[in-house]
């Protein structure tokens, strides 16, 4: 059954809110962070760039014991170790299967907002495939070029070795400036674009690129001013170029909630 456009908006209304200030919560964290990583020891701060940018292991000319190594999860060096053979593979599959629970969390919510629980219906597979093959073989690239480019015109000095000097800072910020507000609406048009076209709703293209582009990216803006860029800006600051892709994944479950939820107020 299909909402009408007041409870359309009343859903929204309760929606954002909330996320917000969820957002709002994971930024407070995200500085208190952010200023003890200006206080560690690079002593202490390089082996472990070292060990994630390499897999998991440690240069014995570094001096950390064995017992360090245990700082490590095994995880971060099975991950690396497919970044080194398989870089844009890995960061597209797995910037696919992240994007796919951010859309579960918005079918979920719109569940509950809808019936009052998460229970009513089964999960839209169709709608799950969409964002999965976004990510994958749109975002995911997408992210990994950019990123790359970010790095080469305007590099971030000392990002993630121990260095905590402010021209580092200046610089994470400045590419975080720029993806969130200049990039953002070709990641937000290619997810409208690509979702559509594989939920087979390509009918409906040019009505939401008319009407609900200019929202979502509005409603982006203020979800990362609110929050998310400034958990970004921790990420660039503090990892090597290779891990932020992952990183920014794991932010953007939140924007994908909202991206998701939104466009599939409006999609018919």
């Amino acid at each position: 059954m299909l909402f009408n456009c007041s409870k359309k908006h009343r859903m929204s209304g309760r929606l954002l809110p909330c996320l917000m200030l969820f957002i709002a919560a994971l930024s407070s964290s995200g500085f208190t962070v952010m200023a003890k990583r200006m206080e560690i020891n690079s002593r202490l701060t390089k082996p472990l760039y070292v060990a994630v940018s390499s897999g998991g292991s440690f240069d014995s000319e570094d001096g950390v014991d064995k017992k360090r190594r245990k700082l490590i999860p095994s995880l971060t060096g099975w991950y690396s170790n497919l970044l080194d053979t398989h870089e844009v593979a890995t960061k597209s599959v797995s910037t696919g299967i992240l994007t796919v629970v951010g859309d579960i969390c918005a079918q979920v919510l719109g569940e509950y907002l809808k019936h009052g629980n998460i229970l009513t219906t089964s999960l839209d597979k169709l709608r799950m495939l969409a964002f999965f093959c976004d990510g994958t073989f749109c975002t995911g690239p997408l992210l990994h070029y950019v990123y790359k480019l970010y790095e080469h015109v305007y590099p971030i000095n000392g990002g993630g070795d121990g260095k905590s000097n402010p021209d580092s800072l200046k610089r994470a910020f400045v590419h975080v400036l720029f993806d969130n507000f200049v990039m953002i609406g070709a990641y937000i048009s290619l997810m409208m674009l690509s979702t559509a076209l594989v939920e087979g709703r390509y009918k409906s293209i040019p009505h939401e690129f008319k009407y609900d582009l200019v929202p979502n990216i509005k409603a982006s803006y203020k979800a990362s001013a609110l929050g998310l860029m400034w958990l970004q800006l921790i990420s660039f600051y503090w990892l090597p170029t290779n891990l932020r892709v992952l990183a920014v994944n794991f932010i953007d479950i939140i924007w994908v909630v909202v991206m998701s939820f939104v466009t599939h107020l409006h999609r018919h």
